[in-house]
C-alpha cells in the first residue's frame, strides 16, 4: 500500500506517469474490495433473521456454519436421497 500519497504523486509527476493515477485508484478500490470480502465475519440470526437459528462465521475463506437454516437442508437432503 502507498503510506505517503504526497510523495507518490510528486513521484509521478517527476517521472511522467502522472496519467497512471487512475490505474492507481482503481487497482487500490480493488484491493480494498478484496479485503473486506476476506476480512472475518460473524452473521447471528439478529442480523439475517433468515438463518431461522444459529449463527455462520467466515474466517480465512472457511465457512462455518451452525444455523438452523442449515440443518433443515441437511434434513431435507437426507429424507430425499
Amino acid at each position: 500500500m502507498i503510506n505517503d500519497y504526497h510523495a507518490f504523486i510528486t513521484h509521478l509527476k517527476r517521472t511522467g506517469r502522472i496519467k497512471l493515477l487512475p490505474l492507481v485508484l482503481r487497482e487500490l478500490k480493488v484491493r480494498a474490495a478484496r479485503a473486506k470480502k476476506l476480512a472475518p465475519m460473524m452473521e447471528t440470526v439478529s442480523e439475517n433473521p433468515s438463518l431461522i437459528s444459529g449463527w455462520r462465521k467466515l474466517e480465512n475463506g472457511i465457512l462455518t456454519d451452525n444455523t438452523g437454516k442449515r440443518a433443515l437442508i441437511d434434513i431435507y437432503k437426507k429424507i430425499i436421497a
